[in-house]
């Protein structure tokens, strides 16, 4: 990837599920220096990425380091011992990435009970507020920080849609406590991704044929590949993304 961004020396701290959008996210960070921490609920599908992450940096001495971490995520004690985790594994968290983007299926229905309400408001919600509450003490600290929020455009899910929309309001108003300390806070909606339709046809065998039971209904449709959301998160996380702050970006 050619850029001039460079974020040798800092550590990106990634929460969200080992999806293709968090994939190319770590890519992109590590080959532009940064060393990455992915925090997630399981981290067994992300081993062996980390892994081939660390085995280039042999060939390559300039890309960033790799390593995920599993967390329930669910107390301030949990929170905490992730954080110390990563800031204690490449020095200190200089960058925190929720990327919990949509990637279940719609569970909503009239008259049936919402059994689901309280883990969906802790994982889309609680647990991005702990976590960034969390990581400022190190962004204070170091006199710089990014904080971003990956979510979607739109929800078919009533629950994840208000628990993870409310993180619209929590990131501005976090924007203009923190700005004194060199430290943004933005929003990235993403359009359609291939998390976000999988969701949509959970029985589709792969996202070629998900895609096209959506374009039956959608035929221009257009989808958010990951190196375009990489490329835009780079751009917020970077030294050139200083003046951005507060924000609510949509990324078609």
């Amino acid at each position: 990837m050619e850029t001039n961004f460079n974020l040798r020396e800092r550590t990106a701290l990634i929460v969200g599920p080992f999806t293709s959008t968090v994939q190319s996210l770590m890519m992109g960070l590590t080959q532009m220096g940064a060393d990455c921490v992915l925090l997630d609920f399981d981290n067994a599908p992300s081993q062996r990425f980390c892994n081939q992450i660390n085995d280039a940096r042999e060939i390559n001495p300039k890309f960033g380091r790799a390593i995920s971490i599993k967390s329930p995520m669910k107390t301030a004690e949990d929170i905490k011992d992730a954080i110390g985790t990563a800031a204690h594994s490449f020095g200190s968290v200089d960058l925190f990435i929720d990327a919990q983007v949509y990637n279940k299926p719609n569970r909503y229905k009239i008259g049936d009970p919402i059994s689901y309400l309280e883990d969906e408001v802790q994982h889309n919600f609680k647990s991005s507020v702990m976590l960034s509450h969390g990581v400022l003490n190190f962004l204070k600290t170091r006199k710089r920080g990014r904080i971003l929020f990956l979510l979607n455009e739109n929800y078919p899910d009533p629950i994840i849609a208000g628990a993870r929309g409310a993180l619209v309001p929590f990131a501005q108003s976090l924007a203009k406590q923190v700005a004194e300390h060199n430290i943004t806070v933005n929003v990235l909606k993403l359009g359609l991704t291939e998390e976000y339709i999988l969701a949509l046809y959970p029985e589709a065998k792969s996202i070629k044929e998900a895609v096209e039971k959506l374009k039956e209904k959608e035929p221009h449709l257009r989808i958010t590949e990951p190196d375009k959301i990489t490329n835009t998160v780079t751009y917020l996380v970077s030294q050139y993304g200083a003046a951005v702050n507060g924000q609510v970006i949509s990324l078609s």
